[in-house]
């Protein structure tokens, strides 16, 4: 029974110390183990933090190369095709625009047609196959580039008119000038003023005049004739104004090509067929050198500013013979157009136009070129008289010297028309 008992405890005992032994190798083995894996990690950790320093010091500079060819494209071109190179006015609008289109970041091609409309319709092809980006056109012949235009406008080529509206084409996308029936209004009220047509009107007196209006093939002629129709019509209606010649329709006051010599021959027919024994008072014309001519027809009927019988006279343009004559008190007045404003604002429009925006429009009603209405830009203009004319010379338009040759200063005495012109008995 001892024996029994004693094999039994020492069983348990041997039972207990492996239970014992397998607990501590296993807690031992699991130590190991953390030991282990804590080491792995921690050097797992120091590994990735190297790579991580290594990786920000070797980063890569962000890549500009997009924006520097961005920077690297060619500018866009853009044609710019005027109607004559010997004409001052043109051939200063082409340094003009030229000078804004390079300071707007353009290149372009400036092209003269010298007053030929064929000449002027083959470069539009030759710059439509170099693929230009716009074209800016003053037309030598508004009615000669309809089929020349055709393919600019299939290949989606903006095409801008500058100064004298593209008749008859779907392709012109805008225009730029300057608003011919604000002229035409602003000569209107000159005469009302200067003539005191209301004074006039009251005391049943009236005054001779004539018109001199621009080319029948220009629709800008067109407008301006309205302008000045719109301020005088009621003074002819109640015969305040007299047209002796009866010529006072667009048809028959105006002036093919704004043809000077063609003006003088006109106003020698009407004097000689409508002002024998009658003074002529006021010639209403719608450009400078229209008056160039009717001074000399008037000159050899032998009626001269110093003669007393002297017509009020209008002019558009300030051309220096008209600022001359403003300055000397022999023409009344004329109107400034600045041509740099109209050269800038029509960069302005194509640039703003090749940005993808709409560029600004101040008239999308009147200027219809025969195929659609023409969204318009119009620039102000200046009515010049000789209260105000040094304007001019302080903008260096022109010097005091050519204004003024020889230094020879303005006469004193007043010889406005209203002074010098004789009124006519009342027609009725």
């Amino acid at each position: 029974m001892k024996r029994k008992t004693a094999a039994i405890l020492l069983g348990m005992i041997v039972s207990a110390s492996l239970i014992i032994g397998c607990g501590s190798n296993e807690a031992t083995e699991a130590a190991s183990q953390g030991e282990q894996t804590g080491g792995e990690d921690e050097e797992q950790e120091k590994t990735q933090a190297a790579e991580k320093e290594e990786g920000e010091e070797t980063k890569p500079e962000e890549d500009t190369s997009t924006e520097e060819q961005e920077e690297e494209e060619e500018p866009k071109t853009v044609a710019v095709l005027l109607p004559d190179s010997d004409d001052e006015r043109w051939a200063a609008d082409g340094e003009n625009i030229q000078s804004e289109l390079e300071a707007a970041g353009y290149e372009s091609r400036l092209l003269y047609a010298d007053g030929d409309g064929e000449e002027q319709a083959s470069q539009v092809l030759e710059m439509t196959e170099e693929g230009v980006d716009a074209f800016l056109i003053s037309p030598a012949d508004a009615y000669a580039l309809s089929d020349a235009l055709v393919q600019a406008k299939e290949q989606d080529i903006p095409v801008f008119s500058y100064d004298e509206l593209i008749m008859d084409s779907d392709a012109v996308s805008y225009y730029v000038t300057f608003n011919s029936r604000e002229i035409g209004q602003a000569l209107g009220n000159a005469i009302v003023e200067r003539m005191e047509l209301e004074k006039a009107r009251e005391e049943a007196r009236s005054y001779n005049i004539e018109f001199f209006m621009g080319s029948p093939d220009d629709l800008k002629s067109l407008f301006l004739y309205n302008g000045v129709m719109e301020v005088l019509q009621p003074y002819l209606d109640d015969g305040t104004l007299v047209c002796q010649s009866e010529r006072t329709s667009f048809n028959d006051t105006s002036v093919m090509r704004f043809s000077e010599s063609e003006a003088e021959r006109n106003l020698s027919e009407i004097l000689e067929e409508a002002y024998q024994g009658k003074t002529l008072d006021i010639i209403c014309t719608s450009f400078d050198s229209a008056v160039t001519g009717v001074i000399d027809a008037l000159d050899q009927v032998g009626i001269s500013p110093e003669g007393g019988q002297w017509p009020m006279l209008t002019g558009v343009g300030c051309e220096l013979e008209a600022v001359q004559r403003i300055a000397a008190g022999s023409q009344a007045v004329s109107v400034y157009m600045d041509r740099e404003t109209l050269a800038k604002e029509a960069v302005n429009m194509v640039d703003t136009y090749l940005k993808g925006e709409d560029p600004e429009v101040t008239d999308y009603e009147q200027y219809d070129n025969g195929k659609k209405i023409i969204g318009t830009y119009t620039c102000e203009i200046q009515l010049i008289d000789r209260d105000n004319y040094e304007l001019l010379i302080d903008k260096g338009y022109y010097t005091e010297e050519e204004v003024l040759p020889e230094g020879a200063a303005p006469r004193e005495e007043e010889t406005d028309a209203q002074v010098s012109a004789a009124p006519t008995p009342d027609p009725d």
